[in-house]
């Protein structure tokens, strides 16, 4: 109900608020112990966890990287805040930046290779926690395979469990668009993405992780959403997280505490 969503949101806002004063391990003690018992529950025992890539998975935002690669970034960024405001669709902003980039794919060839993001602390050694639990792990992003694949490999995330947008090229290697299938290139396509994994896979309990509303917005189908603040900290994630955290490792040690 209503109030019971309130009081648990206060709930969890005292809680952080607390968090702040503790060392680590007083952290994860005080995190555990104020998470409801099917939510842990859900996290230990989950068939697939999903995670997001910009901000999340990697310590940047890919579009802007490529956009600042590409000599573009003051440009995109107006765009970018446009979106924010809620002046443009999904779409729409990342046509609109896309075109003003116009990124071939010699670009972005030259970019993963001399500019390879970086991965955020910890992810790697928790993806291979799940994995050896036998949980599939997803990414799943807005931003474009072709930046993200190859950094997939290098957390030993295979390219077919990569959802993600597909820059276009002409037989020149020239930008041509982006492919407007793709679950992640409108709104709410996280959650149609997860709904899609859940339906051919049959999943039974899913996790969604991230930084952003959009990530909170595949709940459902994710059973639960696990906030993550550990590159951009937003209120508004922390308000609808059933666990909000700051670092990987909380998760891992969470998983490894209620391990059999």
């Amino acid at each position: 109900s209503p109030r019971v969503k309130q009081w648990y949101q206060r709930r969890v806002r005292v809680i952080q608020t607390n968090l702040s004063k503790m060392a680590p391990h007083d952290q994860l003690r005080t995190i555990i112990r104020n998470i409801p018992d099917k939510v842990i529950s859900t996290l230990v025992n989950c068939d697939c966890i999903c995670f997001d890539v910009d901000s999340t998975m990697l310590t940047c935002e890919g579009i802007d990287e490529l956009a600042k690669y590409a000599g573009k970034s003051e440009e995109v960024k107006a765009i970018t805040r446009k979106a924010m405001g809620g002046n443009m669709s999904f779409r729409e902003s990342l046509t609109k930046r896309l075109n003003i980039i116009q990124p071939s794919k010699a670009l972005i060839d030259k970019m993963v290779v001399n500019e390879p993001p970086t991965v955020t602390p910890g992810f790697t050694d928790l993806v291979n926690a799940f994995r050896s639990r036998g949980t599939e792990v997803y990414l799943v992003s807005g931003g474009f395979d072709a930046l993200i694949i190859p950094a997939a490999a290098r957390c030993g995330i295979p390219a077919d469990h990569v959802i993600a947008n597909h820059i276009q090229f002409d037989e020149e290697g020239k930008f041509a668009g982006f492919d407007k299938s793709r679950f992640t290139s409108e709104s709410m396509g996280k959650a149609k993405a997860l709904q899609y994994l859940k339906n051919t896979h049959n999943f039974s309990k899913m996790v969604m992780v991230g930084d952003g509303m959009t990530d909170s917005e595949a709940r459902p189908p994710a059973d639960i959403f696990i906030g993550f603040g550990g590159n951009v900290c937003r209120d508004a994630v922390k308000e609808v997280s059933d666990i909000f955290v700051t670092d990987f490792n909380s998760i891992l040690e969470i998983i490894q505490s209620y391990s059999s």
